[in-house]
């Protein structure tokens, strides 16, 4: 069976560094690739629901997941 690709963004404890008109790229805690690493929400691409516990059990709080098509 095929899995399918889900992007699920979860959500981080609020940075009080966070400048949103400001934003900074580099790593944070999901990517090593962000384009807003001290934003508290970051959006990542998984193919399996194992990924989606595992990413559940680290961080706590996901905030939306959907289905690429």
């Amino acid at each position: 069976m095929k899995h399918k690709l889900k992007l699920v963004t979860i959500k981080l404890p609020k940075n009080p560094n966070h400048d949103p008109h400001n934003k900074v790229t580099g790593p944070c805690p999901v990517s090593s690739e962000c384009t807003d690493s001290t934003g508290e929400h970051h959006t990542v691409l998984v193919t399996s629901d194992e990924e989606i516990a595992a990413l559940r059990e680290e961080f706590g709080h996901i905030t939306r997941i959907e289905t690429v098509s």
